[in-house]
């Protein structure tokens, strides 16, 4: 089966960017792959409490590493059949990648089971992958860790 766009949230962590390798199987020789990255508005809020930065340094910041990383990693890929894009928001990320999957009408999300997250956190609030999971109608494949 191949899909001919397919949405690959990352959190910069190697794990969660494992999921483009099989995204790359997935999607059709003339697809696309959107590599996202939302930062977090909350992680901003809190570090703008602990007085790090303004938000908009602080946000800045976090976008231009983002979107260097992510350009290294299209940059990079050699064997990428598919056109390689990315997207860098702000946002609380389970919102961010539902919004945009639904509104670009992204026919299939592949994301990594755990990134950075701890698995305590994990147990009460639920991972971004448990959210997702739950609120959309787009067909998800989770790769483990």
């Amino acid at each position: 089966m191949q899909f001919s766009d397919v949405l690959v949230p990352t959190d910069l962590s190697q794990t969660s960017l494992k999921s483009l390798e099989y995204a790359k199987s997935l999607v059709a020789s003339d697809g696309e792959i959107y590599l996202l990255h939302v930062i977090d508005q909350d992680f901003v809020q809190r570090a703008v409490e602990q007085e790090l930065g303004s938000s908009e340094q602080i946000i800045g910041s976090m976008r231009e590493r983002a979107e260097r990383i992510l350009g290294e990693v299209i940059e990079n890929d050699l064997e990428a059949k598919a056109k390689l894009n990315k997207m860098v928001v702000v946002g609380v990320p389970f919102v961010e990648i539902l919004r945009i999957a639904k509104d670009l009408d992204f026919s299939l999300i592949v994301m990594s089971i755990r990134g950075s997250s701890s698995p305590l956190k994990e147990i009460f609030f639920g991972s971004t992958v448990d959210k997702v999971l739950r609120a959309t109608k787009i067909p998800v494949v989770c790769i483990p860790a």
